[in-house]
């Protein structure tokens, strides 16, 4: 009972300062709208792309997604972004003051926001003044993004080609060698294959045939080196072989050119104003007011009561 008494009390109330507050009201909507007109705030419009991460691999327990997201959110894209368009123009900060980065900076991050989607998807938005800008800054950091991990793989398979173009090398020369050690066991001691020879040799030798006790003796000092250095040049050949393709494959993916990047949502020039939401700033006038002005009129009529 004590409830319904004070709420027809409040009802009274209002009714008794609703001229008032009808005009109140009248004149917060104004308020609102104008504050939140062109001429007070300057209108942006929004551009977004959603892309996902292609043809990467993460360095730690991070998935490809986050690692996007640093690259994306990293200084050097920032610092891209700010030649390409000028943006300390663009946003009308001053250079010559000594903290311009840092507010440029601000500015950047208020308008530019990059976040991953539940599907594991990146979400870039860009608001600004100008859709067609907008628009075009969406398609640049996805770009920049795509550069960004081209020059990281670059730099990566250049190391890579350095240590096979070493390695080979160095199996090449351990090949010549050979070749030229197991080269000469055939030219001066007519070694040319231990296994079948020592046979036919060994056959000439009971014969009483020269030349086969020649070869016989000869298989005999330098038969043993050769088969070892005959096993060593064909298992240093492989190995020559399988370096000579591991050093073309790094050459081949130092040259490749492909997209680190899958854009699945295309920005586009938006033709709606994104910022600000006009019927919110009005709403929150009005309420703020009519708050304001009850609280006035609970005051006033406690001490005309008093």
């Amino acid at each position: 009972m004590e409830t319904f008494f004070r709420n027809k009390k409040i009802i009274n109330l209002l009714n008794k300062w609703k001229i008032h507050l009808i005009i109140i009201t009248i004149v917060a909507i104004a308020i609102g709208a104008f504050i939140s007109s062109p001429i007070v705030i300057t209108p942006k419009f929004k551009s977004l792309a959603i892309i996902y991460p292609v043809n990467t691999y993460t360095y730690s327990k991070e998935s490809t997604t986050e690692q996007m997201l640093q690259v994306l959110n990293s200084n050097d894209i920032n610092e891209k972004m700010l030649k390409a368009f000028d943006l300390e123009k663009h946003y009308k900060i001053d250079t010559l003051e000594s903290q311009h980065y840092t507010y440029f900076l601000d500015e950047y991050n208020s308008n530019v926001n990059i976040s991953k989607t539940e599907y594991e998807s990146v979400e870039i938005t860009v608001l600004d003044k100008n859709p067609k800008i907008a628009c075009q800054m969406v398609d640049s950091i996805v770009k920049f993004y795509d550069d960004k991990i081209a020059s990281l793989h670059k730099r990566k398979q250049k190391e890579v080609i350095e240590i096979s173009r070493v390695e080979y090398e160095k199996k090449k020369k351990e090949l010549d060698s050979l070749e030229g050690i197991v080269k000469n066991y055939r030219q001066n001691y007519g070694i040319m294959n231990y296994n079948s020879q020592v046979l036919e040799a060994t056959k000439g030798e009971f014969t009483g045939n020269a030349s086969a006790k020649k070869l016989f003796k000869n298989l005999q000092d330098y038969g043993v080196d050769y088969q070892r250095l005959d096993s060593m040049l064909y298992n240093v050949r492989k190995e020559v072989i399988y370096d000579k393709y591991m050093l073309e494959v790094a050459y081949r993916e130092y040259n490749k050119h492909i997209s680190y990047s899958q854009v699945i949502s295309t920005p586009y020039p938006a033709d709606k104003k994104s910022y600000p939401a006009r019927w919110l700033v009005v709403a929150v006038t009005v309420i703020a007011s009519l708050i304001f002005s009850i609280i006035v009129v609970a005051v006033i009529e406690s001490k005309q009561k008093a």
